[in-house]
């Protein structure tokens, strides 16, 4: 059971959404995030550095197990590419961790930026969408594919913590600010734009340009509105969800430093 694929399992071995073993994995890792925010905090800019290089190079590594045995068992496709929104994620954190010390002005540097916006969104807000409606539940818990999918995911939320200590003490707030949410914007509207068309082409649903998973919360706008209904529902979620995400960044680490009388806070 453990090495078998999707088209492999019997039927009815997988488990339900937010079952017991479900709640225990987000548990883990929520508690997990907060543990490593309260140590990052405490580290040097040095360690820091090194933390960032072993998280990002562990979470690459549990994403080449999925696809790499994957491949070695013979399922790898078209239809299982590790482009997915949190697919990418696997290998932009490692990226972003050993580009930490480009030199500034250098497309490493510049690289670097750009793979923190993306990372701060939507690669983390999407991995907690994954993690709450993970779309590998068709496996059982002890299957490699279960267990490599939580645990790659629950990596990158942990990753986010540093982003976020890193967001929180950043010089010029503002202007990193509106360079992450234009860098965000970005990734996001040319990601969307080239999946419909690959989806299209190919059968595929990466991105889930095609449709909604099986325990998508976007169901009901698919069964009452159709694709377009579907894809409405999904944009203004989208929308709403980096306003909030932007919004929540603006209040804590902008507003907050950029206040009259408050400005020798950092």
């Amino acid at each position: 059971m453990f090495w078998l694929h999707e088209e492999e399992l019997p039927e009815g071995v997988g488990s339900e959404p937010f079952c017991a073993a479900h709640l225990a994995y987000l548990a883990v890792f929520l508690a997990l995030t907060a543990g490593y925010a309260v140590f990052y905090r405490r580290l040097s800019a040095e360690r820091r550095k090194t933390a960032d290089r072993v998280l990002g190079s562990c979470i690459f590594f549990f994403g080449l197990c999925e696809y790499g045995i994957t491949a070695l068992l013979g399922h790898f496709s078209l239809y299982t590419l590790p482009i997915h929104v949190c697919s990418l994620m696997y290998s932009f954190a490692p990226l972003h961790a050993w580009t930490n010390a480009a030199r500034p002005g250098s497309f490493a540097a510049g690289l670097h930026r750009f793979l923190g916006a993306a990372l701060f969104h939507p690669g983390v807000p999407g991995t907690l969408a994954a993690l709450l409606f993970p779309d590998w539940l068709v496996y059982p818990f002890w299957n490699y594919m279960s267990i490599c999918g939580f645990l790659s995911h629950g990596l990158i939320l942990v990753y986010g913590a540093s982003l976020l200590m890193h967001i929180a003490e950043a010089e010029a707030p503002r202007g990193l600010f509106l360079r992450d949410l234009r860098a965000s914007a970005l990734f996001m509207g040319l990601g969307a734009l080239v999946m419909v068309f690959f989806d299209r082409a190919t059968g595929t649903n990466y991105w889930f340009m095609a449709g909604p998973s099986a325990d998508s919360p976007f169901l009901g706008a698919w069964v009452r509105g159709g694709y377009g209904g579907y894809l409405l529902a999904y944009a203004l979620t989208a929308l709403i969800v980096t306003a909030l995400w932007y919004g929540l960044r603006y209040l804590l680490f902008v507003r907050g430093r950029t206040a009259p009388g408050r400005a020798d806070i950092s």
